[in-house]
């Protein structure tokens, strides 16, 4: 058989049903092995936008999400798309081509090394340069992905090795056993966190890839130890839990802040460092840290590690709540949740109020099974401080590279994964047009989704950190086109909400619906800080 066929032989075996991305001269005989097979090829208008699709996939289904490109421009288009999945601990395999072998030891046609590129983005990274190494190379490159911290790997096929004959099969899938750390441990935990005065929990998104959910709820519960989230691992504990203290993450803000510096012990469930960096919340290093994950975490100053538990999350958890007696003296953060509430219910300026008002009513009329796709700018912030999901795994942020332009890819890869379950974009104006073109990918394919997407004119989360900076606000205006023509032309459903009565009537219209549909919010107040 060709070394594609076997290539494609081994990611049937590895249960990937889809694999996004463009053709290209040097792919085609992969492309052609594919179409042959019962995996489907999704193809896109940007290798950007199937990196960003792989990168949703992965982290819905928890199985690597997987892009294509061909060689050169199509394998640094990925790159963004793939380092956002990498920084967020996703597991992704990107598929690159490269030109024949003989060429490689020079310049040539659209040749530049791509392993270079993708070394630094990537847990594993490696070109096929023998046809009878697919099926160990692929077996090693998706167990990576998922394997302790999961993350990004590159797998290079050059042309001429993917037409050459060859002969072999896939190797078996390796099934991993948790692990679970021994009974000393857990009393150790136990007894440093008995002696703090007001321990909190620190939920990361490692929670939510390793679906520990129900698990710390139920330690939350057994404890009564308060709990903040990071903008990652919304939904956890219900709004109206008594020891949810919300959101906390992005720039930081007196009230935000309060939970953290409170605290004389911070129990980290499934934190990662990029999610919000400990110099913003621990700078003084007064907080003691328990960290409670799948892996060992990088050194950092103001993140002291007392303890360091490792293993599978659900197992933890779950002994853990056996050894700690439930605390009853919670008035230090009963206070600070009062506090909050009304922080979250009080508009502090004419800037803010219609998308916090957007955001209210989200929480209000969101299916509880829907997903909410946010993209990246000031929107975001709006989403993570004031969105409060009904359910665990349903929001998903970019946070770690943070990159803008995922939120319409996203939403696609986001229906084919729960087709069942509506999807909900929010983007702001720069967001949303990044990566526009794939919203013929949408229509195209049957993946309906609404996007709400507030229009201003401007960068404002840039504008936001000038006016904080004391600089002017510059550089950041631009103009739209015209948003309903655009969803016109895209085959959408069109609204317009300039008030939060045009938003109600415009969601209700839209979330359960069997089209695309777009609502544009007019947001023209005059920005504050």
């Amino acid at each position: 058989m060709k070394a594609s066929d076997l290539f494609v032989k081994c990611m049937e075996a590895e249960g990937v049903k889809y694999i996004f991305g463009l053709p290209g001269e040097e792919n085609i005989d992969l492309v052609d092995s594919i179409s042959k097979s019962d995996i489907k090829f999704i193809v896109t208008r940007h290798e950007q936008g199937a990196a960003f699709m792989a990168d949703v996939y992965g982290r819905i289904t928890g199985n690597p999400g997987v892009c294509l490109s061909t060689l050169g421009p199509g394998a640094t288009n990925l790159l963004t798309g793939v380092a956002n999945a990498h920084l967020d601990k996703v597991p992704l395999l990107a598929i690159t081509a490269q030109a024949q072998t003989t060429r490689l030891h020079k310049e040539s046609h659209q040749n530049v090394d791509t392993i270079k590129l993708f070394s630094g983005i990537t847990k594993y990274n490696q070109p096929v340069m023998d046809a009878s190494t697919i099926p160990e190379i692929i077996r090693k490159g998706v167990h990576l992905t998922t394997h302790t911290t999961p993350g990004a790997v590159h797998i290079q096929l050059p042309e001429n090795i993917a037409k050459e004959e060859t002969t072999g099969e896939p190797l078996p899938h390796l099934y991993q056993f948790p692990v679970e750390p021994e009974k000393q441990t857990y009393e150790a935990v136990a007894a440093e966190i008995m002696k703090a005065e007001n321990p909190i929990v620190l939920a990361g998104n490692g929670v939510i890839r390793s679906r520990a959910w129900k698990e710390l709820k139920a330690f939350i519960d057994q404890t009564n130890i308060p709990m903040v989230n990071t903008f990652m691992s919304k939904g956890i504990l219900p709004f109206d839990h008594p020891r949810n203290l919300f959101s906390v993450g992005g720039v930081p803000y007196p009230v935000g802040l309060r939970p953290l510096h409170a605290a004389d012990l911070v129990i980290a469930v499934g934190f990662d460092l990029v999610e919000y960096d400990p110099i913003n919340w621990n700078a003084d290093r007064k907080r003691k840290i328990i960290n409670i994950h799948t892996v060992s975490l990088e050194t950092d100053e103001h993140f002291p590690i007392e303890l360091d538990v490792v293993g599978n999350l659900k197992l933890i958890l779950n002994s853990l709540s056996a050894h700690i007696k439930r605390r009853e003296d919670t008035s230090v953060h009963d206070q600070i949740r009062e506090r909050r509430l009304k922080e979250l219910t009080t508009v502090p300026n004419k800037f803010e109020e219609l998308p916090r008002k957007v955001m209210w009513h989200l929480n209000e009329a969101m299916p509880e099974n829907a997903f909410l796709i946010s993209d990246v700018g000031l929107h975001k912030v709006w989403v993570s401080r004031w969105y409060q999901p009904k359910s665990p795994g349903k929001t998903i942020v970019f946070n770690g590279f943070a990159s803008m332009g995922g939120s319409v890819p996203g939403a696609i890869a986001c229906k084919l994964a729960k087709p069942e379950d509506p999807v909900v974009v929010v983007a702001g104006d720069g967001g949303f047009l990044m990566n526009v073109q794939e919203l013929e990918t949408a229509r195209r394919i049957g993946t309906n989704f609404t996007a709400i997407v507030f229009n201003d004119g401007r960068y404002s989360l840039i504008a936001e950190h000038q006016m904080m900076s004391g600089l002017p606000v510059s550089n950041v205006f631009f103009s739209n086109p015209d948003l309903s023509l655009l969803a016109k032309s895209f085959g959408m459903s069109y609204f317009r909400a300039e008030s939060e009565d045009d938003f109600k009537k415009a969601f209700e219209a839209s979330v359960n619906s069997d089209s695309m549909n777009l609502i544009e919010v007019v947001h023209n107040e005059e920005m504050k800080v």
